[in-house]
Order: C-alpha cells, then sequence, then structure tokens
C-alpha cells in the first residue's frame, strides 16, 4: 500500500477531530509525501525521514514547526503499526514526542444499535455483523471464500450449501477459515444471529469469494454507513469494538489474541493453546452484546 492510500486511511480515522487538526495533519502528509515521493509505506526508512527533515529546514521552517511536523508523521506511523501495517515507526525516538498509552478508539452500545439499524441492505448487514462479532481484518474478510467455511450441526459438518438445501433451524455452528497476516490460518466460529444473517447472504451470493470487492469499495460500504449515522466509522474501529466488548465480557486476553490473530506480547501466551470452545463463547459474547 502507498503512502497517499495510507494517509486517506489516516484522515479518515481522525476525522473526528477539530477541522483545524485534520487540516494541519493533511498538510504535514502531503508535505512528506512531496519531499520522499508517493513510495509503498514498508519501504519508508530513518533516511526518508531526515529527508523530509532537510526539506523541512529548505523551506526555511522554525525548529518548533520542524518538531510539531515530525510529530504527526509519527502519530501516523504509530496508527499504521496498530493497523498492523508496519511493524515499527521509522521517526527517530528523540523525535517522538512523549503520550500516555491510550485505549484505542471503539463504538459505544449506541453507536452499535445506530449503525446496525441504518444498514440497508443484505451486504451492509453482513460486512458489519461478521466485523463487529469476530474482529476479522478487512483483507481477511475480503480473502473469506465459499469453501473457507464449514458447517457443524449434531456434531457433524456440512458445507454451506448442504445446510440451505436441507434448511437451517439455529442450531448450527459455521467455522470459519482465515487467512491472516503472514499467511497464517485460523479458525473463527460464528454462531446465532450473526450465522443466519452470514446464512441469508450466502444463499443470495453464489460466487466464489463473498465478497468480490476491493478495499476501497469496502471502506466506502463503512465510511457511508458512518455518515448515515453521524459517527466517524472506518474498518479498524470494528475491529477495536469486538476486542473491547470481548474484554468487557470476560473473555481471556489469549483469546481474544487467537480470534483476532494478534500475536502475543508475552512469550508464554504465544504457546497457548486456545480451543473452538472458547472461542465460540468469544464470539457468541459477541453477537449477544450486539442487537443485530
Amino acid at each position: 500500500m502507498r503512502i497517499s492510500e495510507c494517509v486517506e486511511l489516516y484522515l479518515s480515522y481522525i476525522s473526528d477531530k477539530s477541522t483545524h487538526t485534520v487540516k494541519n495533519y493533511r498538510t504535514d502528509l502531503k508535505q512528506f509525501i512531496e519531499s520522499i515521493g508517493d513510495k509503498e509505506i514498508s519501504q519508508v526508512t530513518k533516511a526518508d525521514i531526515a529527508r523530509f527533515r532537510m526539506f523541512l529546514q529548505a523551506k526555511k521552517r522554525k525548529s518548533s514547526t520542524i518538531a510539531r511536523k515530525l510529530a504527526s508523521i509519527n502519530s501516523f506511523f504509530e496508527y499504521l503499526i496498530d493497523l498492523e501495517l508496519i511493524s515499527s515507526s521509522p521517526v527517530s525516538k528523540s523525535h517522538r514526542p512523549k503520550v500516555t498509552q491510550k485505549i484505542p478508539s471503539s463504538l459505544s452500545s449506541e453507536e452499535i444499535q445506530k449503525i446496525v439499524y441504518s444498514c440497508e441492505t443484505l451486504l451492509e448487514k453482513t460486512v458489519i455483523s461478521l466485523m463487529l462479532t469476530t474482529g476479522i481484518r478487512s483483507s481477511e474478510l475480503l480473502s473469506i471464500r465459499r469453501s473457507d467455511i464449514l458447517l457443524e450441526k449434531g456434531g457433524r459438518t456440512f458445507a454451506p450449501d448442504t445446510i440451505l438445501e436441507n434448511g437451517v433451524d439455529g442450531d448450527e455452528i459455521a467455522y470459519i477459515k482465515i487467512k491472516g497476516k503472514g499467511g497464517k490460518e485460523r479458525i473463527v466460529p460464528v454462531s446465532g444471529k450473526p450465522l443466519m444473517i452470514l446464512l441469508q447472504y450466502l444463499e443470495k451470493s453464489r460466487g466464489d469469494f463473498l465478497f468480490p470487492f476491493s478495499y476501497h469499495k469496502l471502506r466506502r460500504l463503512i465510511n457511508d454507513l458512518g455518515r448515515r449515522t453521524g459517527i466517524p466509522l472506518h474498518p479498524h474501529k470494528l475491529r477495536h469494538t469486538a476486542a473491547t466488548i470481548a474484554l468487557k465480557s470476560g473473555a481471556e486476553l489469549r483469546v481474544i489474541q487467537e480470534l483476532l490473530g494478534h500475536a502475543s506480547p508475552l512469550t508464554t501466551a504465544r504457546y497457548a493453546k486456545v480451543g473452538h470452545k472458547q472461542l465460540l463463547k468469544a464470539t457468541r459474547t459477541l453477537s449477544e452484546s450486539i442487537d443485530l
């Protein structure tokens, strides 16, 4: 993903800040691209940050202004780390502002209900229900194929089409094979109302990929829901919300990490085995917390 594409994601993320603040970030990031070029975000180095500094010095910017702009650039890269697009910031630690760690932005219960009720199509409701109750990434959602889904009923497993032909009664559980970062795979269970919504969608959509469109279309779909409700919304906010709900509902951290496909910050947790029953409990807790 190029810097300019990441900038659009970031500006969407901070859209709930003041107009002045957003304008400043837009200007700073535009100057950053102007100074180093619109390269792939993973290829930005410390040398590029030094080049940006020299670019600002050549424009006779004050040292305080340069420090502020570097802080803006670092905030941008910290967001991309949170989004898991990069692993570290190329901005030198000496130029990073000291900030208090804060919980990533998530939706309140009232906001969730507004968004769910504003869904006008089955596609919108399927995307929102899956992302809110499983916490999967945008890229993971878009990579799901029909063959990645297995349905369990009465101790037996079936392909989705078999269940659809014979009818559903709400006792089914879907296990979706998710292709995560670095090609790692994990299994995410879906049950209850989210599963009923997914099955309705599967019945009407017969293609190979469940969501055969680009990330930009997904972002527009979610942004449109946000505008419709007056709630700043972007794909990763849904993932944060799922994690927040699961944590508040008492799910263990290692279960949440497995559900979301995060690398554990603790060495011992990297080797912890999380069973399907625990994952199912986590996704059921999420679906029961959201009135779909």
